[in-house]
């Protein structure tokens, strides 16, 4: 079984379980190899999830540039909505981008400085990303302040997406975007 393979279990637990539900015998299990083979790659859970939530900020850090670039030429307001409406669907279709959000809300304390150190670095991204939308694209507030809000708006979709469900995600992103967007003009 490849470290990828694993890896790619782990976050299924990781997710299923949360981090103290999770048990490594059990991915070792469903690896279909020995306990003792998977501490040989990852001595401890804690050093397994910290190996996944890693290359995890780092693939989504990756999607935010992605994502921004490819819809540069696109309207800032179809441009930011857009985002919402992707950020929905990778939390629901990608294993990886459900369990860094879950786990920036419901950090383990075994885990807790490091998944905060690594999320920031996403968000500094993030922030990074959009305030260069607001820059090229001016608004009636700085873009700083534009950034702050349209953050302050996923980070509350967010809790929809961990605690809600997607319909509730799609009708307050509808909400929350038209004030956003009536706010910034």
């Amino acid at each position: 079984m490849s470290k990828p393979e694993i890896k790619k279990i782990a976050i299924k637990h990781f997710n299923q379980f949360g981090y103290d539900g999770t048990k490594m015998a059990q991915i070792a299990e469903e690896a279909g190899i020995r306990k003792q083979s998977l501490s040989y790659h990852y001595p401890t859970k804690k050093d397994l999830l910290i190996e996944v939530y890693k290359e995890v900020i780092e693939e989504e850090q990756a999607f935010v540039r992605y994502y921004f670039e490819k819809h540069k030429e696109e309207a800032l307001e179809t441009l930011l909505y857009g985002f919402l409406t992707e950020h929905k669907n990778r939390f629901l279709t990608e294993p990886n981008v459900t369990l860094m959000y879950s786990l920036s809300f419901i950090t383990p304390l075994d885990v807790h400085d490091f998944v905060l150190s690594q999320f920031r670095l996403y968000l500094a991204t993030l922030k990074e990303v959009i305030s260069s939308c607001f820059t090229k694209h001016p608004c009636r507030l700085s873009p700083e302040e534009c950034t702050i809000a349209f953050i302050t708006i996923l980070d509350g979709l967010d809790i929809q997406l961990v605690y809600e469900t997607r319909q509730a995600y799609e009708r307050v992103q509808r909400i929350t975007f038209d004030i956003f967007w009536k706010g910034i003009l």
